[in-house]
C-alpha cells in the first residue's frame, strides 16, 4: 500500500488526536487526500504520507546535509544509552506518544525498536527533516508542524518526548492526558566536551541550570536521571558529528577542516533526562 494511503487510514482512525492549527476545531474524515476542519481550513496529504501543518515557513538551520549527518551518527549509536533510559521511564508504553522536534526521526524510531508501542507521532518545523523521516521510517506518523500553533488535540497524549529541542510547557499541559508524562533531554556540562575544548568554547563551562529550573517550576516532583558515557568514533563519524552539532556551525570553514583532519577517537555524552507528569 502506498504511504499516502497508509497515512489516510491512520488519520481517519485517529482524528481525535488532531485539531486545526488555525481555528482549533476538529477535522472531518479525509476525502481525496485532504484534511479539512469543520470551518473548511484544509491541509493536503503529501505523496510521502506526511501533512504540512505550518501556517508560514519559519527560519531554521537544518539543511539536508546536516540532517543526513545526524541520522548517520544516530544510527552509529551515539544516543542509544540515553534512549534506553528514556524508554524505561515511559509509564504507558502502549499509549499515544508525541515526539516534539523529532528531526529526521531517528530518536523515535529507536525508541520504537526498544519497545515503545501504541500510537507514535513525530513532528518538526523542518520540512526536509520530515521528508527524511517519512522516507526511512514507516512505523510512525510524521508531520511538519509548529509547537506554537499546534495541530494536536487537547488531553490526548500519554507521553511527550522533548529530546534536545525547545519546550512549551503550557502547550505540553494542554496536550497531555491527566497523569501524562513529559520526558525532556538536555545536555549536561561535559556533553561533547572534546569539541568544546577544540573550538575554544570551554573557557566557561556549559550550564543547564536555567533549563532545569524552568522544568522544575512546571513539574516540581520531576525525576532527574544523569546519563554519562564515552562513544567511540571513526574518522567518518567524527566528520558527521562535526557537521550535525550546532557547536561547529559558526566556526570558519578553514578551522572546521582542521578539526576534521584531527579526529577524536571518542566523544563524551553526558545528558540529563527529566521526567515530569501532568497533575
Amino acid at each position: 500500500m502506498k504511504k499516502i494511503e497508509n497515512s489516510k487510514i491512520f488519520i481517519n482512525n485517529h482524528l481525535d488526536l488532531f485539531q486545526c492549527p488555525i481555528c482549533k476545531d476538529h477535522f472531518t474524515p479525509i476525502q481525496d487526500y485532504q484534511l479539512v476542519c469543520s470551518n473548511h481550513h484544509s491541509f493536503d496529504l503529501s505523496k510521502k504520507g506526511t501533512v504540512h501543518f505550518l501556517l508560514k515557513q519559519p527560519q531554521n538551520e537544518y539543511n539536508k546535509d546536516m540532517l543526513q549527518s545526524r541520522r548517520l551518527i544516530a544510527e552509529d549509536g551515539l544516543w542509544y544509552p540515553v534512549l534506553k533510559n528514556i524508554v524505561s521511564e515511559v509509564n504507558c508504553k502502549n499509549g499515544v506518544h508525541l515526539d516534539v522536534g523529532c528531526g529526521e526521526g531517528s530518536h523515535l524510531q529507536h525508541l520504537i525498536k526498544l519497545g515503545l508501542e501504541g500510537t507514535n507521532i513525530g513532528f518538526d518545523i523542518s520540512k526536509d527533516a520530515i521528508q527524511l523521516a517519512s522516507a526511512e521510517y514507516t512505523n510512525a506518523f510524521w508531520c511538519v508542524a509548529d509547537l506554537a500553533q499546534s495541530p494536536f488535540a487537547s488531553n490526548s497524549y500519554d507521553t511527550i518526548f522533548n529530546i534536545l529541542s525547545p519546550s512549551n510547557y503550557k502547550e505540553f499541559d494542554r496536550l497531555l492526558k491527566p497523569g501524562g508524562q513529559v520526558i525532556k533531554v538536555v545536555p549536561s556540562e561535559k556533553y561533547l566536551i572534546e569539541i568544546r575544548e577544540l573550538i575554544g568554547k570551554n573557557n566557561t563551562p556549559y550550564s543547564n541550570k536555567d533549563v532545569l529550573n524552568k522544568f522544575y517550576q512546571h513539574y516540581p516532583n520531576a525525576d532527574r536521571i544523569t546519563v554519562s558515557y564515552d562513544h567511540n568514533l571513526n574518522s567518518e563519524m567524527w566528520e558527521h558529528l562535526l557537521n550535525m552539532t550546532p557547536l561547529s556551525w559558526n566556526i570558519e570553514e578553514s578551522n572546521k577542516e582542521q578539526l576534521i583532519l584531527a579526529p577524536s577517537e571518542k566523544i563524551t555524552i553526558e545528558m540529563e533526562i527529566l521526567v515530569g507528569a501532568k497533575d
